[in-house]
């Protein structure tokens, strides 16, 4: 017995395979350009990180700054400016600078008025030669007794 096939099941087989390749093919240009936009914000991230690790050594170097001098630090300028520094190579292409600024001048509870505290600011900038800027800006205190 012969069997009959329909007039209208010719070349169906091959329309699903050509239908199936087509869905294949624009689902990995989908995965393939999320994969790519990716890899950009991580690219992007890393700069980011290191562009702020190196504004958080400059803001590291402004504090040891405050704790190794032995007296009050005299202001270099009307607004306060107790040093500045130029730009410091850090690590392959990072660079930091700061600037330390003095703030005020208070008395801690329990302490002699020989003993002001002395209020400064530090801001710090990081740079990486990928266009990546970071800043840091904190506020340090250092005990000094006066008169000593």
């Amino acid at each position: 017995m012969k069997s009959q096939r329909l007039p209208n099941d010719e070349g169906f087989a091959l329309v699903t395979t050509v239908l199936i390749i087509l869905l294949l093919t624009v689902l990995a240009i989908g995965v393939s350009w999320i994969s790519a936009q990716e890899t950009k914000c991580s690219f992007a991230a890393g700069v980011q990180i290191e562009s702020l690790l190196a504004a958080d050594a400059g803001s590291e170097a402004g504090i040891n700054y405050l704790r190794m001098i032995d007296s009050p630090p005299a202001a270099l300028s009307a607004d306060g400016l107790v040093l500045s520094t130029g730009i410091v190579p850090l690590f392959e292409s990072q660079t930091y600078e700061f600037d330390c600024n003095f703030v005020g001048q208070s008395f801690r509870p329990g302490w002699g008025i020989e003993y002001p505290d002395f209020e400064y600011q530090v801001k710090s900038t990081g740079h990486t030669s990928r266009d990546g800027t970071g800043h840091v800006k904190l506020l340090a205190s250092r005990l000094f007794r006066l008169g000593y």
